[in-house]
């Protein structure tokens, strides 16, 4: 390749290049970047959000369940059904969204052991077949004041240990979704230090190809035209003979050459 203009577009265009190429990587990477981000926080607050759908179920049921056992056997059911329904589809949508299901076992079971004594405590009330052991109930105490003892001694010694197993099941999900999520956001780290890589190298890269090209510039066209331009200076004020004496490539070449000429026919002038 001949030719100072030449060579000089060749190497700016290089590195253009190089910055249009990882400039492309980097975007590329800070996009796969920013879907993982939002993935993550996608999935956390979907967890969280079915959390705290769970616990609001089961304190609704919870209380429609202490309502009933308490203060109105004969209290309409719809509240406590419904709320077992929206704990249980909320359980089936954690399910079906988790990575490893089997580790919602435990909730599942928790949650059939609840529905299955409030089954049976409100089938039991309706047919008046309340088989609960009376916790020292005054004997001048009107029926209704047993029935809401017993009622309460259910509630306390059957359903509240049922409750708080939920709530512990599903407090033990929150943590298990929290924790399943560490490998991805230690994986997040990596794409971080993976997008900002190419444009740490680019520009070390970019640095160095500089520094050459300061290099070649004044090596090769800044330093040999100062010469020329003394030597040619010398000769029209002192008439030393013309002689740069620096390597010269291409176009410098031919204007020493031209100049040498021009002066070797103004010698002949004369």
């Amino acid at each position: 390749m001949k030719g100072i203009g030449k060579r000089v577009t060749v190497g700016f265009l290089g590195i253009v290049v190089l910055l249009f190429a990882s400039g492309i990587i980097s975007l590329f990477e800070l996009s796969n970047l920013s879907n993982d981000t939002e993935d993550i926080l996608a999935a956390s607050r979907r967890n969280m959000e079915i959390a705290n759908d769970m616990l609001h179920s089961v304190q609704e049921h919870s209380q429609a369940m202490l309502h009933i056992a308490v203060f109105d056997p004969q209290a309409d059911r719809d509240v406590y059904r419904r709320a077992m329904g929206d704990l249980d589809g909320k359980v089936a949508a954690a399910r079906s969204e988790a990575v490893d299901a089997t580790r919602l076992d435990s909730l599942s079971m928790s949650v059939l052991r609840l529905r299955e004594i409030s089954e049976q405590f409100v089938f039991s009330s309706a047919i008046g077949n309340i088989d609960i052991p009376l916790m020292a109930v005054p004997s001048s105490e009107d029926g209704a004041t047993a029935s809401s003892q017993r009622g309460k001694a259910w509630y306390e010694n059957d359903y509240k240990p049922a409750y708080d197993n939920v709530v512990e099941q599903i407090q033990s999900y929150m943590t298990h979704t929290h924790s399943s999520l560490a490998p991805r956001a230690e994986q997040l780290s990596k794409n971080a230090y993976r997008s900002v890589a190419p444009v740490f190298i680019s520009l070390v890269v970019m640095i160095a190809i500089v520094l050459m090209f300061y290099y070649f510039v004044m090596f090769y066209g800044v330093n040999p035209i100062l010469k020329i331009n003394r030597s040619l200076s010398d000769f029209l004020t002192y008439r030393l003979p013309f002689n740069v004496k620096a390597e010269l490539l291409d176009e410098l070449k031919e204007v020493v050459d031209n100049i040498e000429k021009l002066i070797g026919l103004s010698k002949q002038n004369r």
